[in-house]
Parts: C-alpha cells; structure tokens; sequence
C-alpha cells in the first residue's frame, strides 16, 4: 500500500558519491549547473534536503540518464513509501524496487533484464502518473507530439512540462530519454507539490471531478423499499424495470407485467470479449415481442466489446438491424453496454481509456441518427476511470449500483440497482433497475403535448444486414449486465521494454 506519509529526508541514487571539497568552493552548487539554469532551484533544494549529490569532480551531469533502475527508487521515494530491504545476492541492486513499482502499479510487468537500461520520457511519465493513483482520462493535449492522458493529466498537475519551440507550439519527446535534471524535477515537484489537491478518492485512484457533467440529484433519503423488497423513489417520477438477455430462458412476460414491471430493456446482441466476434442474442425476439404483447415500454441493449471506432460502428449497424422490426414499439433508450469481461485475456485488455470514449460516442451517435434516444450503461469504475463522461454528455446514462441508494457523483436517468431481483415469470435471479424519465408510459399519467409543443420526429432507419450467430464462440456465461459482480477489474498492462536506442 502506498503510504502518504510526511516524507523523510532520504538519500536517492541519482549519483555515485558526493565531493564535498567541490561543495564548500565559491560559486554555483554543481559547475556544470549554473544559478540561472531552469533546473538549479529543483536540484539545489534537493541537494539541501539530502536527496540528491553530485559527483566527485564537483559535476552534477544534468543531462545525464537515469536508468530504470534509478528512475523505480527516485518515483516510489517521492511519494513516500519505505526503503525495501536490500536486494538478494546476485541481484540487481534495483530489484527490491521492481517488486515496490508492481505492487504500487507503477507498471504491470518488468524485464529485470533491462534495468540498467534508460527508460523514455513517456515511460517515466506513465510510472509517475501511476504512482500518484492518477488514470488516464484527461483533457486535452498540449503537445504537439503526445496525446498521452498520463502525459496530460501530469502536465495539468504542473509536474512535466515538455519544450516550448520557437513557434509557440509545445513538445513532450515522448521516445527520448529522461535526463537527472529532469527526474530532479519530477521528484521535487512531487514532493513539495499537491498533484491531488481538488481530486476526487475512488478506490485506488484520484480522479478529477468533471464539471462538465451535471451532478447527482439524488440522495440517500429518497430511497426505500416496498412490500416486494424493490426500491421506490420518493423525490419524483420513478419507474420499475428490468433487463434480461437470453440467459433468463423463457420469460413469462404477462406475468411480468402483472408483477408491477413496467419497462424491460432487452439484449440484442453483443460482440464476444475473447474472440471479437458478433453474436446474436438467440432469445431477442421472443422476448421483445412476448414484452411488447404484454403491454411493457420497451428499450435494447448491445453488450459493446469494441476496441476501435470502426468496430463500434459495426456493432451498432448490426444492433439497429435487429431493432428495426420493432421500431415502433421502442420507448425506452437503446443502450451501449461497454464494460470489461476475462481479465487479462480479454481482447480489450489494456485499451486506452480515451479510445474506450471514442468507441462508445461513435457507437451511440449511429443510434441518434437512427431515431432512437442513445443511453451509456456504467458501473463506478467504468465510468470513473474508463470514460470520459464529459465527452459523452449528448447521451443518456444508465448508472449501475447495487446498494439500497446511488453514490454517482453525476446525474443519470436510469439505476441499476440490483441483480438479485424476483419477479414472477422469471425463473431466476434477474436485475431491477428504476427509471427517473418518463420515455413511456410509465407509473404516473403524462400530459398530452400542448398547443405550443410538437411531437419528436424520428429519421429514418439505418438499413444494415444481419449478423450470423457463431455457434463456436457462444457469448459469455453471463452478461455483466446481470452479473456486475463478476466483471474483472484491471489496470492496463505496460509490457517489457526493449533496451534504448
């Protein structure tokens, strides 16, 4: 565990020895360091503290490496954990802190091999990012020559800085190699900085609060449970649904409406998370027709595993396709469920979270044009730390919870609340969801459209062809969708670095 603690003035390797004949001599502290270097004050009070020495010839070397080895002690150090024990006999001297590095998740796997070997800019970046519990959605870039969200969130933090050139523009050099006076200044600025102040705690990591995103209305008071153990909402317009996919078997959907469930949201297809295949939903039809023929408000789901935008879009060209019979009949949102499945052998395993918010946004903005309302379904994680909400405003958000009230830091127009719900013609465990919009008919009677207002017009259907069933690759035991539970939840893997050119 990381502990945040007064940091103690420790000695960090970022030289073999000190000269303290060289130190005592009139002038700059270091000669090849003048007073007037952008990095001497960083550098200077470091030396003071103890932190960082020169070498006996009365040199810094700033421009110097620092290895893999050095930049692990120098990263961990500035954010206060303890020294290790010292390394084992015919050990690295830097491998106690590999193990430090991958149990604070300064990465996910490590060459030992390449320890003397000298780390890029982007490599330090993303350990130091790590470090402090950042995640990679951040705003925009300032650079030229990065879109890193580590590199950006490390910038909007003041920690790295990248090269201002003669044209204005600003370069980060993501493949050089990080120099000591640099490395100096990460760690003085972690150190003697705030990075996290304003920052949001979400399990393991800190978060920056979108203020683009509306906040949560909601709160604890308004939640409480009925005779059937469902959750009611006291502070408005609520009403109680279900999703289900194929896994449910054969619904009862009369008795399902008998039961007070007033919308289902119903599983189309998805893509499969080891394969990347497109599946179909083998009970889709049944159940959107036996739900419709029982007079329940009706919305879809595609259990998205899309890594690119070209595969998003495919995805939901084959999801429109399915939904076109029923057009009429949809009420109710039609969803992209993104969410992570398998773990390291997921194929989406390590994606790039601002990818992740690409692929969602192209998904959803082929179901606007289709005429349908596009909604985004999240759990805390995904949505805290895999998406960037606030690129994903122009949709509905489906927030998935299971506790007896929400804890969102935003708003959202349908709660997930449960996966262990109990309605009559299910024969099994099912999720229970309250909707706070009135997309149909609903619980309460909603006013005709008056004089002045207008109906919405729906475009026209996107016309795409169906997708074969692969019966070699069935969809997941169960969708995250009715088992939230069992998504596996992991950082992304950084692999083994080969040694710098």
């Amino acid at each position: 565990m990381k502990k945040r603690i007064a940091i103690l003035l420790l000695a960090v390797l970022l030289a073999a020895s000190s000269s303290t004949a060289a130190l005592a001599a009139p002038g700059p502290l270091f000669s090849d360091l003048p007073e007037d270097h952008w990095s001497h004050q960083y550098v200077a009070d470091l030396h003071r503290q103890g932190v960082v020495k020169g070498y006996p010839d009365g040199t810094f070397q700033p421009l110097g490496n620092v290895t893999w080895g050095e930049a692990f002690k120098l990263i961990l150090l500035s954010i206060g954990v303890d020294e290790p024990g010292p390394a084992q006999p015919g050990q690295h001297w830097a491998m106690p802190y590999v193990e430090l590095a991958l149990d604070n998740r300064l990465m996910y796997s490590f060459d030992p091999s390449y320890l003397g070997q000298v780390p890029t800019r982007l490599s330090v970046a993303r350990m130091t990012a790590r470090a402090l519990d950042f995640t990679d959605i951040s705003g925009p870039t300032p650079y030229d020559d990065c879109e890193d969200g580590y590199v950006v969130e490390l910038f909007e933090k003041g920690i790295m800085d990248g090269f201002l050139n003669e044209d204005g523009s600003r370069s980060f050099r993501p493949d050089k190699p990080i120099s000591r006076e640099e490395m100096a200044t990460i760690v003085w600025r972690v150190r003697n900085g705030e990075p996290t102040k304003g920052m949001i705690r979400f399990n393991n990591y800190y978060i920056d609060k979108l203020e683009d995103v509306p906040a949560s209305p909601f709160t604890g008071g308004q939640f409480s449970r009925d005779d059937s153990n469902r959750l009611v909402y006291s502070g408005g317009y609520f009403a109680q649904g279900i999703d289900v996919s194929g896994h449910k078997g054969i619904i009862d959907w009369e008795a399902v409406a008998a039961d007070g469930i007033d919308f289902a949201i119903i599983r189309a297809g998805n893509r499969a998370w080891g394969t990347g295949v497109l599946m179909e939903d083998s009970k889709f039809v049944g159940n959107m027709e036996g739900a419709i023929a029982a007079g329940l408000d009706v919305g879809a789901y595609y259990f998205s595993n899309a890594i690119t935008v070209a595969e998003a879009e495919e995805e939901a060209e084959a999801f429109l396709a399915r939904l076109e019979p029923y057009k009429e009949h949809i009420t109710y949102p039609v969803v992209c469920d993104w969410e992570y499945l398998g773990g390291n052998d997921s194929r989406a395993y390590g994606v790039d979270g601002r990818i992740i918010t690409q692929c969602i946004d192209a998904f959803c903005k082929k179901v606007a044009e289709a005429g349908y309302t596009p909604m985004i379904y999240f759990n805390e994680y995904c949505g805290y730390i895999k998406m960037d909400l606030s690129k994903l405003t122009d949709y509905q958000f489906w927030f998935a919870q299971y506790s007896d009230a929400p804890s969102c830091f935003y708003d959202f127009q349908f709660w997930q609340y449960s996966s262990k719900g109990k309605v009559a013609g299910i024969g099994s465990d099912v999720d229970m969801n309250l909707c706070f919009v009135p997309y149909g008919k609903g619980l309460v009677d909603i006013p005709e459209p008056g004089p002045e207002e207008t109906e919405p017009v729906e475009s026209d259907p996107v016309e795409t062809a169906p997708v074969e069933t692969d019966p070699a690759d069935p969809a997941p035991e169960d969708s995250g969708m009715e088992t939230l539970d069992t998504v596996i939840i992991d950082a992304p893997p950084v692999p083994a670095l080969p040694p710098a050119r």
